[in-house]
């Protein structure tokens, strides 16, 4: 994919970087910009997935920004405040996103757009929900979440994985307790990764400040929302969500969206995915 490698700093001084595309057709929509975000530990450069998705965006001439988050990659390496830190997936909070989005929108507004799209796959897709709940910006006009998992500590616990996961959330306060909230584990569920003990209990923790379904009222633009036919029966970190959405479904702000036969990533299902948002555009 042809772009410009671009950087934007977010409000508390960390770095993030990311590739901006210009499209070579005419603008088919009434939207300017996307702001495209990765997902739990992904990046702006390897996922297939986000490049269909953004040369979709590009072919109704928008321009597309895909952005790293702090939360790129399991680990890395940076500054904020002015300090070395470690973030990444493994010890990022999730509310940090409001920052890291708001940087992307002073970006693509230094670039003369106004008119801009949140759009987001996963965490990515949470995310973009969250940071336009908690922390609105005036040139985001529409947002687009595919696969927004729920953070929603009840209904993991009442999930296929309850023991795995309850076992996790033990020994993530053991190690909060003993003072080291850093500490790495090795996560089974609700995703296979590696994670720091007191980032895991900020995400999967009873407070639930990430579960989507109890900000998602709060945002007042337009809102795509779509998933996989087969995560909403498989996947632990779906299920029973269908049956939970009848407050939104009578929403005409929102649109609900279900690709038959798509699982979490999409595979072999990507037109179908980008099928659904040029129709929605």
């Amino acid at each position: 994919m042809k772009g410009e490698l671009v950087s934007a700093q977010t409000e508390d001084r960390v770095r993030l970087h990311g590739l901006y595309c210009a499209p070579v057709s005419e603008n088919r929509s009434q939207y300017e910009a996307v702001v495209l975000t990765h997902g739990l530990a992904g990046n702006f450069y390897s996922s297939r997935f986000l490049f269909y998705l953004a040369h979709s965006f590009l072919d109704l001439g928008l321009h597309v920004v895909i952005g790293n988050t702090r939360g790129h990659d399991d680990v890395n390496r940076t500054v904020r405040m002015g300090r070395s830190a470690y973030l990444g997936a493994a010890f990022e909070s999730v509310s940090d996103c409001q920052y890291d989005l708001a940087a992307w929108n002073h970006f693509l507004r230094t670039r003369g757009h106004e008119r801009v799209i949140l759009a987001g796959h996963s965490l990515g897709a949470i995310k973009s929900l969250y940071a336009q709940a908690y922390k609105p910006q005036p040139n985001v006009q529409a947002i687009i979440g595919l696969s927004a998992t729920r953070l929603n500590h009840e209904c993991l616990m009442n999930s296929s994985g309850k023991e795995k996961f309850a076992n996790t959330l033990a020994e993530a306060q053991h190690w909060v307790d003993a003072g080291q909230a850093d500490r790495l584990l090795e996560i089974e569920f609700p995703f296979p990764t590696m994670m720091a003990a007191g980032a895991y209990l900020n995400k999967y923790g009873d407070e639930n400040q990430y579960d989507w379904l109890g900000f998602v009222e709060k945002i007042k633009v337009p809102t795509q929302l779509i998933f996989g036919q087969l995560e909403l029966e498989e996947n632990p970190a779906f299920e029973g969500l269908m049956d939970q959405l009848a407050p939104i479904k009578s929403n005409p702000q929102f649109s609900i969206e279900v690709v038959e036969g798509a699982d979490h990533f999409y595979s072999a299902r990507f037109s179908q995915a980008t099928d659904c948002i040029r129709e929605w555009l």
